[in-house]
């Protein structure tokens, strides 16, 4: 009982935590993407084989689509492959749990920065009905499982203080981070370098901290291995460097000017640095600009939540409480947490989408510690103003647990009611409901099935539904390169995967076809008797989805 006491907040808050990531998690998001289900069959693979669905033995990078994901998320769900069977919620749940344990670890890093256990709790609290977190913590993102790591190594370098020996588990956690996800690369070696400016006087001497550099070099090595093996993807052509103005533009500006495009003088006043310094620095403020934050979230569907930002309404005032605290404090941990903060949307920025909220997930961690500091302390000023005659403190108490509600009510319509309406198409709603349908055919006894890429990489949901034998696909696989970091798969067996040209393949005798209604239109298939139309599937929103198809 005496533990209880103790901890009975924390537990609450975790409990809400577990309910708000597993509530309904194989069904919102109402679909997997192609990286889920990329990352569900390579489990499913390396559980059974030992190898990727290349047929790579225990590879450190999953080929996947040619863009190079770190396995480590794999790896870690496949016990819940093994138990669960491949499907939605095997594939998930390894993030909805390092959700869980991101929660537990902030409290534990902001009761060892600040010494006050409410505040913890306040913090646990706000990351537990966070948005952005929630957002990213119910799909398979290895971001968030970077993130939870990245917690958890700063807690325990921060612990080491005291015990050096911790050191070593803050190093593997880091190491553990850099495995995980591509922005941990950038964010890794900056969050480690600002901790050892910080604490240096306090670690220079501890052998432990040679240990920990030598753990860090050897993670270090492992993916300058893979970098130089050519294991990079979207590492090299995702980044904002790999684009630059095109020389129509560079030929008009020289032209208004009246310099050549390759003297010193226009290179001076219009060089290629000049648009670098500018995309940079957008992209760099917009991760604090309040229309972002609190309006607009991302610009992807896929990862923001109908009508609302990345943070709730309230945090408009309570993130500039907290900041005002942080300053007044002048102490070391609260540089931490705004250097944390200036430098965790830098993997982001350096990316080529102007807005990626999951790159920048890094981000949420302390900005939810701000936002947290700004609630405990106006509620300890509410504390100490509670014995006037006004009773400010129980009427301004209230007014912010209401307030807070409020928000929190209306993300939980939006996220949990409207999105899955709102955006079904974006999560690749559809896929399952067809192999729902087309398990229970007989695809082999078709002379030709084509399944349309409309939607982009069919052949992994193919794999994914069918649980199609690793085995068999590794000896066949044939990776199509359309770009330097995206390729697909064209066929397997007897299925195309590829756009249906229905006016040159409505001929086909004895085939299957699934696609759009675009590629197979009402008018060019319901009115004649030799094609069978099987089922339709449309998205949650009612627009068409998939249409099934079969050619007698």
């Amino acid at each position: 009982m005496g533990f209880w006491r103790k901890y009975y907040l924390l537990g609450l808050i975790l409990i809400l935590a577990a309910v708000l990531r597993f509530w309904n998690l194989a069904g919102n998001p109402p679909g997997l993407t192609w990286d889920e289900a990329s990352l569900g069959y390579n489990t499913y693979s390396l559980m059974l084989t030992g190898k990727d669905e290349y047929g790579i033995l225990l590879p450190l990078n999953l080929r996947s689509f040619g863009d190079w994901k770190p396995a480590l998320y794999a790896y870690i769900d496949i016990p819940f492959v093994a138990v669960f069977g491949l499907n939605e919620l095997a594939v998930r749940l390894p993030s909805a749990i390092f959700g869980i344990l991101g929660v537990f670890g902030v409290y534990l890093l902001t009761l060892e920065l600040f010494k006050k256990k409410s505040l913890a709790l306040f913090v646990a609290f706000f990351l537990a009905i966070s948005p952005w977190h929630i957002q990213f913590s119910r799909p398979a993102f290895e971001a968030n499982v970077a993130l939870t790591f990245n917690i958890f190594a700063i807690y325990f370098f921060l612990k080491a203080l005291e015990k050096k020996r911790l050191l070593i588990v803050s190093s593997v956690f880091f190491g553990l981070s850099l495995l995980t996800y591509q922005a941990s690369k950038m964010f890794v070696p900056l969050m480690v370098a600002v901790l050892m400016m910080l604490y240096w006087s306090k670690v220079e001497r501890s052998k432990f901290a040679v240990y920990s550099l030598i753990i860090l070099i050897s993670f270090l090595g492992v993916l300058a291995y893979t970098f130089f093996s050519g294991q990079t993807g979207r590492l090299v052509t995702q980044n904002v460097f790999a684009y630059q103005r095109s020389s129509e533009l560079t030929e008009i500006i020289s032209g208004e000017d009246g310099l050549l495009g390759s003297s010193l003088e226009f290179n001076i006043l219009h060089g290629q640095w000049w648009e670098y310094a500018r995309g940079l620095s957008e992209r760099y403020l917009i991760y604090f600009s309040p229309k972002m934050l609190f309006i607009d979230g991302d610009y992807s569907q896929r990862h923001k939540v109908p009508d609302l930002g990345a943070l709730y309404y309230f945090s408009v005032v309570l993130i500039p409480l907290g900041l005002i605290y942080l300053v007044r404090l002048k102490r070391r941990e609260s540089k931490v947490v705004l250097l944390w903060l200036m430098l965790s949307s830098l993997p982001a920025v350096f990316s080529r989408d102007l807005v990626s909220l999951v790159r920048a997930l890094n981000m949420v961690a302390p900005w939810i510690i701000l936002e947290a500091i700004g609630a405990w302390w106006f509620v300890e000023w509410l504390k100490d103003n509670k014995g006037n005659r006004m009773n400010w403190g129980n009427l301004g108490s209230i007014f912010m647990t209401i307030i807070i509600l409020v928000n929190f009510i209306i993300f939980i319509d939006r996220y949990f009611i409207h999105a899955p309406f709102e955006y079904s198409k974006y999560w690749l709603y559809g896929y399952r409901q067809v192999y729902d349908q087309i398990n229970k055919m007989d695809l082999s006894a078709y002379d030709k099935v084509v399944m349309s890429d409309e939607y982009g990489q069919p052949y992994i949901y193919y794999l994914f539904y069918t649980k199609y034998p690793p085995e068999k696909f590794q000896k066949q696989i044939v990776l199509v390169q359309e770009s330097p970091d995206v390729g697909t798969v064209r066929s397997i067996d007897n299925v195309e995967f590829r756009h249906i040209r229905w006016p040159f393949e409505r001929g086909d005798k004895n085939s299957l076809f699934i696609g759009s209604k675009e590629e197979l239109p009402d008018q060019d298939v319901l009115p004649f008797n030799e094609f069978n139309l099987i089922k339709d599937i449309n998205f949650l929103n009612g627009e068409h989805a998939f249409r099934i198809v079969e050619t007698k």
